[in-house]
């Protein structure tokens, strides 16, 4: 959630409203919030005076004469009345501005465009050039052939399902354990997270207020993660981080799983679009003043694994009516996937500032000792059947072979994936 402090002050509520503004939030959602958040101060403060008075009046009883008494104990069954009445209202008045408050979604950062999707800024682009159009590539699928088995995926657990088999299963295993070595190099800590979360911990990152229905939710109040970015910023819920500790840096492995309920009719053959794909994530929470320099990291890391596998891409900004309810800012890098003609979103890595830990609770002790809510951010560091994509079709050999880049032949017993037959 965002500090709400920016909305009860004067000095920042209009800039605050503007700011949201660019990432089409109406006036009059944040207008709402302003409103249940006065209605729910109000109601807080004559719940205060009412249980101060009644504090008073039974300081008073032990003193009083016996007449007096009668009385003091007559006005504080009153007091008890009109205490439980603003209970209920306070009640009341905590749950609508909750529920306003969880559904504005992050303040964009001063850099950030307005806009939608079509107005990104491509702000880098790869060492290796997009290759020329001399010829119609093979596409993945035709290259892999029933390695990538979608009948029978769809036959056991319907679509966007698959099965990955063979020499192609063992790549997608050798570019994980490529990513996760390069990553613990740079003082990533490896993690193996849980697959299923709680409530707390999945609304906690931001992802049931606006993106409710993409979520997989399982029995006994369990959630399947759509990216280990949500078991990974949930782990430290409710804590206070030493300052020497950050930033603190994370990267999982694990599979992830998204309904992909606005997608309909969006990339059904293939395996760019899963119900469940597998992912190395990175995660980061550091203090505010060193969140910009760590999102630039990640998305170093992220380009140095790409460059490393000679694929070509492209570095984009996402403009504030494109980005997720809980990022203040985005970059995606997109690869070209030759078969297609055009880019395609490979990568993302967001800021979320406090956002997250404000529901969470994550703070950590600053230098003169109080507290401050953390700041995180996630980034890709590789989505595999997207990867898998763009390796395939880059690195396509004349005869249907596909060469294995030199930084992964030390994870795999072979040079190349046989041609399809």
């Amino acid at each position: 959630m965002i500090d709400i402090e920016l909305l009860r002050s004067e000095q920042t509520r209009q800039q605050t409203i503007d700011d949201l503004g660019k990432r089409n939030v109406a006036a009059s959602s944040v207008t709402s919030l302003i409103e249940a958040d006065t209605a729910w101060r109000e109601a807080t403060e004559k719940l205060e005076a009412i249980r101060a008075k009644k504090k008073t009046s039974s300081s008073a009883i032990a003193t009083a004469s016996e007449d007096d008494k009668a009385a003091i104990i007559t006005a504080m069954q009153a007091l008890g009345v009109e205490e439980k009445q603003l209970e209920e209202s306070l009640a009341h008045a905590e749950a609508t501005r909750t529920a306003l408050w969880k559904q504005i979604p992050n303040i964009p950062l001063n850099d950030v465009r307005p806009g939608g999707e079509e107005d990104y800024q491509v702000v880098a682009t790869s060492e290796t050039p997009v290759p020329p159009k001399e010829e119609t590539p093979k596409d993945y699928i035709t290259l892999m052939g029933n390695r990538i088995d979608m009948e029978r995926g769809s036959k056991v657990s319907g679509a966007r399902f698959t099965y990955l088999s063979g020499d192609l299963a063992r790549l997608e295993l050798a570019v994980a354990s490529y990513v996760l070595d390069t990553l613990s190099g740079k003082g990533f800590v490896q993690v193996v997270p849980p697959l299923l979360i709680g409530e707390q911990a999945m609304a906690g990152m931001g992802y049931l207020d606006q993106a409710g229905d993409e979520v997989y939710k399982a029995q006994d109040g369990l959630y399947l993660i759509g990216t280990s970015e949500q078991s990974l910023g949930a782990m430290h819920m409710n804590e206070i981080l030493p300052l020497e500790q950050l930033p603190l840096r994370y990267c999982a492995f694990s599979p992830c799983f998204r309904r992909e309920a606005g997608s309909h009719g969006k990339d059904v053959k293939g395996i760019l679009r899963l119900h469940q794909f597998d992912k190395v994530e990175m995660f980061s929470i550091t203090t505010p003043d060193r969140a910009e320099d760590e999102h630039q990291f990640l998305l170093t890391q992220q380009r140095s694994i790409m460059d490393s596998l000679q694929l070509p891409y492209r570095v984009i900004m996402l403009a504030a009516g494109d980005l997720g309810s809980p990022s203040a800012k985005t970059y995606d890098i997109e690869t070209w996937i030759p078969s297609e003609g055009k880019y395609r979103e490979t990568h993302s890595t967001s800021n979320t500032t406090d956002y997250q830990s404000r529901r969470l609770n994550i703070r950590y002790r600053n230098a003169e000792g109080s507290t401050e809510k953390a700041h995180m951010l996630n980034g890709t560091a590789v989505a595999l059947s997207r990867l898998l994509i763009a390796l395939i079709e880059h690195h396509q050999q004349p005869d249907g072979s596909v060469a294995i880049p030199e930084a992964l032949q030390p994870y795999v017993p072979f040079r190349q994936l046989s041609p399809n037959r």
